[in-house]
């Protein structure tokens, strides 16, 4: 008997086939999100499921264009039969929760910004059309607001400090984010958990940039750039040619540029002094501007990469991701400055989401992205939404569980924190316009 243990991301979609004599992983796949055609992000989405017969259509996108051909995929690669699947579970935010079950998600975008359900009981699969074993169970892991859903809550379970302690189940203070396209925020520890969510837009999944990608084959994962000749020395998944850039060599990049100076805390392009290459006295610039003024840096020539293209980040794709980075600090410190905590009260932050292998904590730090923090206090875990529904999978106990948490858990509405919109942007600059917040910086 096997086991589905599914995370439903805005972006991206994975998977777990799991046997459950044993709990071992038998396949494991990834997938765009379907749903990608009817927005990038979930308000685009909602509005589109307004549409003539606009319910039907985000749900047959995620049931039958996306999980339908992963479980097959899965199957094949663990050779065994749908027959064989006898229970799901999903960690999935709340939209697509709903987008999932066909259930109008409008409330969610609309005052007071409340969705049509929380929890959901156990039901099967088949009934929205995922043809598994005879009474294949499907068990969702329950949201605690309009932005925070059940991918936070099974992450919560999961999460644990490298000392293996439960976030939820120690004094200490942890601070848990999660980056993807909503990135979700939790703070506290044994005694309380608040948690907030904020519009971080697909930029830390590639999403909206110019050369952006999925951490995939070909994918720059990881950049240091030559101070004197601008010259990037690019890490890639893969052994294939540079095709783009996912969210984590996105970070390196802006980082790196921003030390040498190449870009000022706006991101906006200098021009630089390069040495003249006498062995090559044709050479390119790195740093080019088009006949508005609008800088880009190259980090790969079109000859070099995959695409046939230059590989490059333009000011747009910057002022995209200082943005994105901006959401994520504002929403970290609209959870502490309420309840009278600063950054210094955190012992421990965890880094979960699909940026790849994990960021370059210090690159975080250093746009602004992440509290200024000794290193030591931050680790990386992953998918822990993957996790926690792989944990409520094997575990009925870990289902009770990820449903206890889930109803003690307090959400924050940051669209109606008054000084949110102030922290935002506020964080809009590298690394932010209160340098006291980035001494180390």
């Amino acid at each position: 008997m096997f086991g589905l243990a599914v995370d439903i991301g805005t972006t991206t979609v994975s998977a777990l086939l799991v046997d459950l004599h044993t709990t071992g992983v038998c396949a494991k796949a990834t997938a765009y999100n379907a749903q990608i055609r009817y927005g990038a992000d979930v308000i685009f989405r909602i509005i589109n499921q307004q549409k003539s017969d606009g319910i039907n259509r985000l749900q047959k996108a995620i049931v039958k264009d996306t999980l339908e051909p992963l479980i097959d995929g899965l199957c094949v690669s663990a050779g065994i039969s749908r027959n064989q699947i006898i229970k799901l579970t999903v960690a999935a935010n709340t939209t697509m929760n709903h987008f999932l079950l066909g259930i109008d998600a409008n409330s969610i975008r609309l005052a007071p910004y409340e969705p049509k359900f929380l929890e959901f009981p156990v039901f099967m699969s088949a009934d929205i059309g995922i043809t598994l074993a005879h009474g294949a169970k499907m068990i969702l892991a329950p949201n605690i607001g309009s932005y925070v859903g059940g991918d936070i809550t099974a992450g919560v379970l999961a999460a644990a400090t490298p000392s293996k302690q439960k976030i939820w189940d120690r004094p200490e203070m942890s601070l848990l984010v999660d980056l993807g396209t909503n990135g979700e925020i939790v703070f506290g520890n044994n005694e309380f958990l608040m948690a907030c969510a904020c519009s971080a837009g697909p930029a830390f999944e590639g999403g909206d940039i110019s050369c952006g990608m999925r951490a995939s084959d070909g994918a720059i994962e990881a950049c240091n750039i030559d101070n004197d000749t601008l010259e990037p020395n690019l890490k890639l998944i893969g052994g294939t040619k540079p095709a783009g850039i996912c969210g984590s060599g996105l970070i390196d990049i802006i980082a790196e540029l921003f030390r040498i100076g190449a870009i000022n805390g706006k991101g906006k392009f200098h021009e630089k002094e390069v040495p003249a290459d006498k062995s090559n006295p044709t050479a390119v610039k790195r740093v080019q501007f088009d006949s508005y003024g609008t800088g880009r840096y190259i980090l790969v020539y079109a000859k070099d990469s995959s695409t046939g293209s230059d590989i490059s980040i333009t000011e747009t794709d910057i002022d995209n991701f200082i943005r994105a980075k901006a959401a994520i600090f504002s929403g970290i410190m609209s959870l502490l400055t309420p309840l009278g905590f600063t950054p210094t009260n955190i012992d421990d932050v965890l880094i979960a989401g699909g940026i790849g292998s994990g960021i370059n904590i210090r690159n975080a730090i250093r746009i602004g992205m992440l509290p200024d923090l000794p290193r030591k206090k931050y680790s990386y875990i992953g998918n822990s939404s993957q996790d926690g529904a792989y944990q409520m999978l094997i575990s009925d106990e870990a289902e009770s569980k990820v449903t206890n948490i889930a109803q003690n858990m307090t959400y924050i509405d940051l669209s109606t924190e008054p000084n949110y919109m102030n922290e935002f942007i506020a964080a809009c600059f590298l690394p932010h316009t209160d340098e006291t917040l980035f001494p180390s910086e």
